[in-house]
């Protein structure tokens, strides 16, 4: 299915469905299942709080890297690779966080984190440090009265942000800093049927994957010069299920999905035609203490190595229950993702 929509409206575009590789032959097959090799601490708020995290790596020392996460109830909490708490920014509300490394903002080099604020429709731009120390920079309005979900694109030399609304309604702003304080300008508007939270941007292909909860994962040119045309990439159908929540790129290889609906993990080929590869699901670690990973809201990964535990990539996900303690963050070793489903080009 395809949709084109002007930049003040809709129009319906004649498509088909694509064919989804493993399709429902995929329910009859056992799962596979993925062992956590970590986890955060709890975040300090009760209840439905944590949510997304981003991945932030050591340019020198991988082992060193950090891991940001947002308590909706309360700000930004900051990570170690063994889950220590190092930072706890109390800013507000936050929802979803994605930061970008080595962009020119300020007429400087800069590590920058941006996190949509849900109380005032604002957003929260930190800049991260050589040594992975947040800090925040200030708060910008989007022109939404509350900003939901959020994903950074990397346009040439500018960095973008987009940003959407329960309502289906998405901003895409440029993002520049001048002497120390955030700025946006609106670049592009466009609006999904229904509500939408994850996305994730592929800087190299110009491409933008949005999730729309109750339907599935689109794709769409993320320049803002293109028309806002988006495809279907999968369908919020078995073997998923509504609710679709967290995306994230594996290098340019995969796209990973959050099947909220029914606690699963959907691991895509990332360029057309998306053919589905696998299915997974997150098992506890005994040993450690740490439990399943149940109600995933917010993941990301990243295909680059981090020491001996995460050689070959790290992925974080958010776990929406953690035994008898508030939410928090579990670490998976990509490896095993990789074992479990037998992926096309694993080590």
């Amino acid at each position: 299915m395809a949709w084109c929509l002007g930049r003040r409206g809709w129009r319906g575009v004649a498509g088909a469905l694509l064919g989804l590789a493993m399709g429902q032959s995929a329910l009859a097959a056992e799962t596979p299942v993925v062992r956590v090799q970590g986890e955060t601490v709890a975040v300090a708020s009760r209840g439905d709080a944590a949510d997304d995290p981003a991945i932030w790596r050591h340019p020198t020392a991988p082992e060193r890297s950090r891991i940001l996460g947002t308590d909706k109830q309360r700000g930004l909490e900051v990570y170690d690779l063994q889950g220590t708490r190092l930072q706890s920014l109390p800013v507000g509300k936050l929802n979803n966080v994605d930061l970008r490394q080595d962009v020119s903002l300020d007429q400087r080099r800069m590590d920058v984190a941006v996190a949509t604020h849900r109380e005032d429709g604002r957003l929260a731009v930190f800049e991260i440090d050589a040594e992975g120390s947040v800090s925040l920079m200030g708060l910008v309005p989007t022109g939404l009265e509350e900003n939901y979900g959020l994903c950074l694109y990397r346009h040439g030399d500018e960095l973008h942000v987009f940003t959407n609304a329960k309502e289906g309604h998405y901003l895409q702003h440029r993002l520049e800093i001048v002497q120390g304080e955030p700025h946006l300008e609106l670049l592009r508007y466009f609006r999904l049927g229904s509500q939408p939270e994850g996305c994730v941007a592929d800087d190299a292909r110009s491409l933008l994957f949005v999730g729309e909860e109750r339907v599935g994962v689109w794709v769409m040119p993320a320049s803002p010069e293109a028309a806002t045309c988006r495809e279907l990439v999968i369908e919020a159908r078995a073997p998923l299920k509504p609710d679709i929540e967290g995306l994230a790129l594996y290098g340019d290889q995969y796209l990973i999905v959050s099947s909220q609906g029914n606690d699963s993990f959907a691991v895509l080929e990332a360029s057309p035609p998306y053919v589905l590869l696998g299915i997974f699901r997150i098992e506890g670690h005994p040993e450690s203490g740490a439990d399943s990973v149940v109600e995933t809201d917010g993941i990301e990964v990243s295909s680059q190595g981090f020491g001996r535990r995460f050689a070959t990539g790290l992925m974080v996900v958010h776990s929406g229950s953690n035994a008898a303690q508030n939410q928090n963050y579990k670490y998976l070793d990509w490896a095993q993702v990789a074992a479990a489903l037998d992926l096309p080009g694993r080590e």
